[in-house]
């Protein structure tokens, strides 16, 4: 696993991906801010509640640390959408430059790689949304408990999105199980980067990148 770390690390500075990584860090910034904006908004021209200004003057006093909070949760989600938007294109570039040798891939499907991306972002929200109230009650375990769940969700489905462009579902699934622990691995370190403001807005480059080297290194492991 090391060794895709340090390739995907590497990837981010080759000037052959810098048109990839540009628009990945732009995407992700829109969607950020778009996100912190409509969070904003909604806290400062929300109604009364249940007839108590006074819960808005606390919720309005309490922003900063409600958009704090914001950035773990909705880290997951954005970098899952980017990510899976652009896993095509950056594992096709993967290939094209480090494993011009191997057999051409031929490709994600349209609809499948739709249904992945609905099927990511949604599994993000839910695992986020249903441990915020951990993020309240218990802070710091709660982060912890995030961190993990997102590192299994990203080993798991980003690793899917770069394996289902050469193989069938049933050999991607076969892929993954026998080499859970270093797929986990790889998950949680995208998911560690989902959480540090600014560095979480190369997360969805690196995490296709990685996943893309990861899945080619452990073929070239299983290959007879």
């Amino acid at each position: 696993m090391f060794a895709s770390v340090g390739r995907a690390f590497a990837t981010l500075f080759d000037r052959r991906f810098v048109g990839l990584v540009f628009w990945t860090l732009v995407l992700t910034a829109i969607l950020f801010v778009a996100l912190f904006a409509g969070i904003e908004y909604l806290l400062f021209h929300m109604p009364p509640i249940a007839g108590y200004p006074q819960i808005n003057t606390f919720l309005e006093i309490a922003t900063p640390l409600i958009l704090i909070l914001a950035v773990f949760l909705l880290g997951a989600p954005v970098a899952a959408m980017v990510g899976s938007l652009f896993m095509d294109r950056v594992a096709a570039k993967v290939d094209a430059y480090f494993y011009p040798n191997d057999p051409k891939a031929p490709g994600t499907p349209v609809a499948t790689g739709i249904g992945e991306m609905f099927r990511l972002v949604g599994i993000a929200l839910l695992i986020n949304v249903a441990l915020l109230p951990v993020d309240v009650g218990i802070p710091g375990l709660s982060e912890v408990a995030t961190v993990l769940a997102n590192g299994w969700l990203f080993g798991r489905e980003f690793f899917e999105l770069a394996s289902l462009r050469h193989l069938s579902r049933q050999q991607s699934d076969a892929l993954r199980r026998r080499h859970a622990g270093k797929i986990y691995g790889a998950g949680l370190l995208i998911a560690v980067l989902t959480v540090i403001p600014g560095i979480d807005l190369i997360a969805p480059f690196f995490g296709a990148a990685l996943m893309a080297h990861l899945f080619k290194r452990l073929q070239h492991m299983d290959a007879p």
